[in-house]
């Protein structure tokens, strides 16, 4: 729904109101604090452990309306089981995969494990270092190269957060002309959304 909760810089969480109807449907955003190469592999499992706690949730509430009869537990077992079951399937929801999709994509190793890679590494140095201009400019490279056009918007919208952090005004414009010519292949939503 339109209602969130994010954490504040002096670590209270805050209520807010997102305007982005893109994120009703749900999104959760878990970085470490530190960089570290194992860190993609926890990543892996927060993946997984999100779908399979609400199938396992649904079927023990489907357990209890068994019991009870009541049709509040009927729903709710029925919705989460359901959520959990579209979640694992691998495939696009709008702009992102699936949990199950990106948890498959990165154990199956391969190109679209490096895809799934890079943009767990770059959102994850930029939020550690705190500056785009000292992510690995080779990441997006990864993403420009894929044939999906949704990865490669986002390997030239993060490169040109690196050459404008590093103010070099010539390969950011290239990136913001790239970036153009592949918006008319990326959800509205989603390209108001990265570019925020």
């Amino acid at each position: 729904g339109p209602l969130g909760i994010k954490r504040s810089e002096d670590g209270k969480l805050r209520i807010y109101y997102e305007k982005n109807i893109a994120l009703w449907g749900g999104a959760q955003l878990t970085l470490p604090k530190k960089e570290d190469k194992n860190n993609i592999n926890k990543f892996a499992s927060v993946l997984i452990a999100g779908p399979l706690s609400s199938l396992l949730f649904g079927l023990v509430i489907l357990l209890f309306f068994l019991k009870t009869s009541l049709f509040f537990l009927l729903l709710l077992g029925a919705m989460s089981t359901a959520i959990s079951v579209a979640t694992l399937i691998p495939m696009r929801a709008g702009a992102f995969y699936t949990d199950g999709g990106r948890w498959l994509r990165i154990k199956k190793g391969g190109f679209n494990a490096q895809v799934e890679i890079a943009i767990y590494n770059l959102i994850q140095s930029n939020v550690v270092k705190g500056n785009w201009k000292l992510i690995d400019i080779e990441d997006t490279e990864i993403l420009k190269k894929d044939k999906d056009p949704i990865n490669k918007f986002i390997g030239h919208c993060f490169a040109s957060y690196y050459y404008r952090d590093c103010e070099k005004p010539d390969e950011f414009n290239l990136e913001k002309e790239s970036m153009k010519i592949l918006e008319k292949s990326v959800p509205k939503s989603f390209v108001k959304m990265i570019q925020e």
